[in-house]
């Protein structure tokens, strides 16, 4: 399967806690300084699909390895294997490793292998809780520059993702976070966005591992009525009925 279970614990591992406690810390100072930060323009293309590539793919197989397998004991993956596994070459696995650990999934520790870093309850509610911060407040600021056609690019992306009525988690995943990260880009923060980015995909683990658990499979039906939910509200300019649609949907990603 590409990898090994030990009851060892590497020296030099740095606590999940401390991880997610500090990504908090800069959410918080994000969002209190949002308001009176200059406007700044960083112009996105959030609205054009990627072409999967050969390490997307590794990338996605090594996550669902890792939720299918999900034990109390450390998990240590071996690219050896994994190149084994999925036969391909060993520059695809590599670089889907590397961005595994840039996401917080693995943990690469020298002359011992990739180790799976656990999530706990608490780190969950954590992460949550960033997100709840973070795009909130995004909102708030940037309410009133959500135009028609800005509207128009939400409509747009919500069709997208509702054009493929069977797909993966992990697609439907890819269009949950485009969805978020392209309302927050409205507000051109660069470094509000990076940070919203950097939950999503802590937070792309979190919902995986428990879809399986109630369904035992990682296929999936979209559903974008929350998106649409907070399209609407949008449309008609509600502001409340729009944070709270928008609460909804973070929260859903973990609670459904």
């Amino acid at each position: 399967m590409g990898f090994v279970k030990t009851r060892l614990v590497p020296t030099g591992v740095l606590p999940v806690q401390s991880r997610y406690g500090a990504l908090r810390r800069k959410a918080e100072a994000l969002a209190w300084t949002k308001r009176g930060s200059a406007d700044r323009r960083y112009p996105m293309e959030l609205t054009k699909q990627k072409k999967e590539t050969l390490t997307d793919r590794v990338h996605d197989g090594i996550l669902e390895m890792i939720i299918q397998n999900a034990t109390n004991e450390e998990i240590v993956l071996n690219e050896g294997k994994l190149v084994e596994n999925f036969g391909v070459s060993k520059a695809p696995v590599r670089e889907a490793l590397i961005r595994l650990c840039s996401e917080g999934v693995l943990e690469n520790i020298p002359r011992y292998g990739y180790v799976v870093v656990r999530l706990t309850e608490k780190d969950e509610r954590d992460i949550v809780n960033m997100r709840m911060l973070l795009e909130t407040e995004a909102l708030r600021a940037n309410f009133d520059r959500i135009d028609g056609a800005r509207l128009e690019e939400l409509k747009a992306q919500i069709d997208r993702s509702c054009a493929d009525s069977d797909m993966s988690i992990w697609k439907m995943l890819k269009f949950n976070e485009e969805f978020h990260l392209l309302l927050a880009s409205f507000g051109e923060d660069k470094a509000m966005n990076r940070f919203l980015a950097e939950s999503l995909q802590l937070q792309k683990r979190v919902y995986a591992k428990s879809w399986w658990k109630e369904r035992k499979t990682l296929d999936t039906k979209t559903n974008a009525f929350p998106h649409m939910e907070i399209y609407r509200a949008l449309r008609d300019r509600d502001l409340d009925g729009c944070i709270q649609a928008l609460r909804r949907d973070i929260a859903s990603d973990i609670l459904e």
